[in-house]
């Protein structure tokens, strides 16, 4: 039994016992009934053991969740008794956070990371600039940030990074663009394409430069798109081919309005990391934030990226 058990998910069985409904669990704690079936099945791989079995659209919680349960309501209140003790250390804490983000991951976690932390740190100052990851670490490096969520890159390694997840670039389309039969991609197709890219100073746009140099194709024919929601947009009409991560248009995807193919060849796959000044000990406003950022990842991560 795994005893690295993530309070949110411990909430969200609580209220799944008690609710019986997955529908009502998601309304009550703010999140998608995916998410709370996936964050279920996780938490019985930690446990061990069922936790719930279902009847039609009710769950019902096991004997094994029963005994679970009871120590986990043994869990919140020690953590209120410790709220009280406390008495407001957290809540009363005062002073600013600055971040930066760049704007695609912005728009998957920046509203429940902030919307949480708010509640933590009700009267600390939070200030958000939106930067890709080369000006984003240079707002870390010369102290104007205090962490930044970025792409890893080898150009920051005397920064510390706090690892979120991985994704991998695809060629996303309209159903209606020649390649939606899946047919196989030649050097002499990906020339004659027109695609839709993000920002040139970007890390990502480096990548795909090398990607295409490594199919021998030189990359000549593309519009440079500084966001990602135009770039869809865009990709829809059939007015070229994007190059971004399935993730961040799982909605089209999934309704159909565009489709994806993996790169022929060489993957391109990033790693999404918090980074801060080496040597720094973060603060515990800081750190609250960072295990947010990793919470809302991995939440996305079951909804989206593992979809």
């Amino acid at each position: 039994m795994s005893e690295d058990f993530d309070i949110r998910l411990l909430r969200v069985f609580a209220s799944l016992a008690q609710t019986g409904s997955h529908t009502r669990t998601a309304a009550l704690m703010n999140v998608t009934q995916s998410a709370v079936s996936h964050g279920m099945k996780r938490l019985e791989q930690q446990a061990g053991c069922a936790l719930f079995h279902k009847r039609g659209k009710t769950s019902y919680v096991t004997p094994d969740g029963r005994l679970f349960l009871a120590k986990v309501q043994h869990v919140f209140e020690a953590l209120k008794e410790a709220a009280a003790v406390v008495d407001g250390g957290l809540s009363d804490a005062k002073g600013k956070l600055s971040i930066v983000f760049t704007s695609s991951i912005a728009h998957m976690i920046l509203a429940p990371v902030l919307r949480e932390f708010r509640d933590c740190y009700p009267k600390i100052s939070v200030v958000v600039r939106f930067e890709d990851t080369p000006q984003a670490v240079k707002e870390i490096e010369e102290g104007r940030s205090d962490v930044a969520i970025v792409i890893e890159d080898q150009s920051f390694r005397s920064l510390t990074a706090h690892p979120l997840f991985e994704d991998e670039l695809h060629f996303l389309f309209s159903p209606m663009h020649p390649w939606a039969g899946r047919q196989r991609l030649t050097a002499a197709k990906l020339s004659s394409e027109h695609f839709l890219l993000y920002r040139k100073s970007s890390v990502t746009f480096q990548r795909i430069e090398d990607f295409f140099l490594k199919q021998g194709v030189m990359l000549s024919s593309y519009v440079e798109v500084p966001d990602f929601e135009i770039m869809k947009q865009l990709a829809r009409l059939g007015l070229g081919v994007a190059v971004m991560a399935p993730w961040a248009a799982q909605k089209e995807l999934e309704e159909g309005s565009l489709m994806s193919m993996p790169l022929p060849k060489h993957r391109i796959k990033r790693r999404w990391v918090v980074v801060h000044q080496n040597g720094r000990t973060l603060r515990p406003p800081e750190q609250t934030f960072v295990g947010l950022c990793q919470i809302a990842c991995e939440q996305m991560g079951a909804e989206t990226i593992g979809s």
